[in-house]
């Protein structure tokens, strides 16, 4: 099985792969774990897209995050895709749960030397520039060409009613 999830900055994507990691014993990898280096640097495009590539040579993954360069290559591999196209303030609730769950710590869904901390440009980025037309109409695109195995979560009860529709034995929550 192969899965790839995508959508908005603090939606849940990662909590969520890592519940599907845990159900189907698939590999899963966080993009922003081989995207940014220490103190939110950006690595280098032929190593994130490297690693990537190497995950996408095996049997089964799951991929979390929206990585724009790669996105058409995964999603056409993909078996499955989930979208979370939440609102801006969900999302933004969602980094505040997530900044008070971790603050001052590192998230294994996140590269080394970054702890949590809440950013004013990423708050930015969150509400309104993560959001402007080429997003949506990217998103848009997926939903159009990849119908056929696409879920889209437009809230947080969406994900809790697929993991119970899996029959997932863990919390259903977004407490890790």
């Amino acid at each position: 099985m192969k899965i790839a999830v995508v959508g908005y900055s603090a939606s849940g994507k990662s909590t969520f792969s890592k519940k599907l990691s845990a159900h189907y014993n698939i590999p899963v990898l966080h993009i922003d774990t081989i995207y940014f280096n220490e103190n939110m640097t950006i690595n280098d495009r032929t190593v994130t897209e490297g690693r990537i590539f190497d995950m996408m040579k095996k049997d089964q993954w799951i991929i979390d995050g929206t990585y724009r360069y790669l996105a058409q290559n995964r999603l056409e591999q993909a078996d499955h895709i989930f979208l979370f196209n939440f609102g801006r303030w969900t999302c933004f609730f969602g980094l505040l749960r997530r900044y008070f769950k971790y603050r001052k710590k590192q998230r294994d869904t996140m590269a080394l030397g970054n702890p949590e901390r809440i950013d004013p440009s990423f708050v930015k980025w969150i509400l309104w520039d993560g959001r402007k037309k080429d997003t949506k109409q990217l998103f848009k695109y997926y939903i159009e060409t990849y119908q056929q195995k696409i879920t889209i979560f437009k809230k947080r009860n969406d994900v809790k009613k697929y993991l119970q529709s899996i029959d997932y034995q863990g919390p259903l929550g977004y407490t890790g």
